[in-house]
């Protein structure tokens, strides 16, 4: 008789090998998100910047990243226990292709996302970066204020 393998063994992938090694995303650098510019101002655009790390084991595919901008009327940082109003969210605007990555090996740093948002009226604003947002949903933020251009 011969031998039968249940398809619901667990560890193995349909050719019988083990499933491939995950990949582990980070921010690269020093982990922050930070604006283009020290200042900026309320009738300006500036771009927000951030890098991506596969600490391995596995090689990333390709994915998107997520770009939330939100308004703090209390100033930085915020209190997560309230609402705060959402002024820019890459999932609906914006260029989608500025927020694709290349597939990243494992051990490798991805490019400079650098996207360009705004300009936003004067107030505080969190920078929200979600990275592979179907793969990791590795997310960090940076907090800016935007002055009178005056």
């Amino acid at each position: 008789m011969a031998d039968s393998q249940d398809s619901n063994d667990a560890g193995t992938n349909t050719d019988g090998g083990a499933a491939p090694a995950a990949p582990n995303l980070a921010f690269g650098g020093d982990g922050t998100i930070v604006p283009d510019k020290a200042i900026i101002h309320d009738n300006e655009t500036f771009a927000v910047q951030w890098t991506a790390h596969n600490l391995g084991p596995g090689d990333a595919p390709a994915f998107t990243d997520l770009l939330v901008v939100t308004r703090i009327p209390e100033g930085c940082p915020g209190s997560d226990d309230q609402d705060h109003p959402v002024v820019f969210n890459s999932a609906t605007d914006g260029n989608p292709q500025d927020y694709m990555e290349q597939p990243l090996a494992a051990g490798a740093t991805g490019s400079l996302m650098q996207p360009s948002v705004g300009p936003f009226p004067t107030g505080s604003y969190r920078l929200t970066v979600t990275l592979a947002q179907d793969l990791a949903n590795v997310t960090n933020f940076n907090c800016v204020d935007i002055i009178d251009h005056t």
